[in-house]
């Protein structure tokens, strides 16, 4: 069979040459056109059909796609259970390090976090802007870990019999340190 392209380019050269006051060579031509046109239907036809399996095709992939999403989710959910799971029962159990020939399992300390009780009240010199005024939150436990420190010195001192208690930093109310999970490393 012709290809499509060549056969468009036949009907426009066919066409080109339909100006003759020659009736035979206009019939003559007339009729190659339609077996031309017969041609290129059944060609459209089958591009038609291949398109459709294409589609088919496409709506398989995006099933499947689905479902390794969903896959993907259910697989990393039980790696989170299992995870939590063994450090929930090394915590229980005091240990802090297994060490195993292909690697070690460590039981670490959660990294504080802040939690922002009330962010109306956070100061602006503590907040960052990009859209909306939000606590930032580097800078609020950077500050609230500086105040401890400060406190903790001066409460010594105190301790020691030094009158400095006018030196205390009171604690905020609109935000607090407070220690997240631990967690399992995994080297």
């Amino acid at each position: 069979m012709t290809q499509l392209y060549a056969l468009t380019g036949q009907m426009a050269d066919l066409a080109a040459m339909c100006d003759t006051d020659d009736e035979g060579l206009k019939q003559a031509i007339q009729d190659t056109m339609s077996g031309i046109q017969g041609e290129f239907e059944v060609k459209a036809d089958s591009i038609v059909m291949l398109r459709r399996n294409i589609e088919g095709d496409i709506l398989a992939i995006d099933a499947e796609i689905e479902r390794l999403v969903e896959l993907k989710r259910i697989k990393a959910n039980s790696v989170t259970a299992i995870t939590d799971y063994l450090r929930r029962n090394m915590d229980a159990a005091n240990i802090k390090s297994i060490k195993r020939p292909l690697f070690t399992i460590s039981l670490v300390t959660g990294k504080e976090r802040v939690i922002v009780d009330n962010e109306q009240a956070v100061p602006d010199d503590l907040t960052s802007v990009v859209t909306k005024i939000a606590p930032d939150k580097n800078a609020i436990a950077a500050k609230l870990k500086a105040d401890r420190e400060h406190n903790d010195a001066v409460r010594k001192r105190m301790d020691a019999g030094e009158d400095c208690e006018h030196e205390l930093i009171a604690e905020p109310t609109w935000a607090h340190l407070e220690r997240g999970e631990s967690a399992i490393r995994i080297k």
